[in-house]
């Protein structure tokens, strides 16, 4: 699966604004919301918020994964975001989040929201990758690590 066609590089937020989760998740769902393949950008962000309602996306190794699933988006797409200095986001291990990837998906489509979500982790659980992402100096080599991730 070739997860970075899904991520440009206009969707890379270098480093967060954001000093909050919620704050975090709104700057970046606004910046995936400029892909023509999500039709409402209000829906998307409410989504993804009540997602987090449920239980927290950050699943430790300073890494979050918000997604959601809905009839508005009508092609895959992510969008990522960096904070050097990591942000509170009640992840799994207590630890703050430093990369997020957040993943919008059409709701028809059950079989390929698991392979791009499975996708996703594998990149992010491999510490070089995690690495690279940090260290990088343009979106570009962002993509790059998505895209040479095997």
């Amino acid at each position: 699966m070739e997860i970075h066609s899904m991520l440009r590089p206009e969707r890379i937020l270098m480093d967060l604004k954001a000093g909050s989760k919620r704050e975090a998740l709104i700057e970046i769902v606004q910046e995936m919301g400029k892909n023509p393949g999500i039709t409402d950008t209000e829906a998307l962000k409410k989504a993804i918020l009540d997602r987090e309602e449920i239980m927290s996306t950050g699943v430790g190794l300073t890494i979050a994964v918000p997604h959601a699933k809905l009839h508005s988006v009508k092609a895959f797409t992510l969008g990522l975001a960096r904070s050097s200095r990591g942000i509170d986001y009640d992840s799994l291990d207590g630890q703050p989040v430093k990369i997020i990837v957040a993943i919008a998906a059409p709701d028809n489509d059950q079989n390929t929201y698991l392979r791009v979500l499975a996708a996703v982790m594998h990149v992010l659980r491999n510490e070089e990758n995690r690495k690279a992402i940090l260290a990088a100096q343009t979106t570009d080599q962002i993509v790059e690590v998505f895209k040479k991730a095997k």
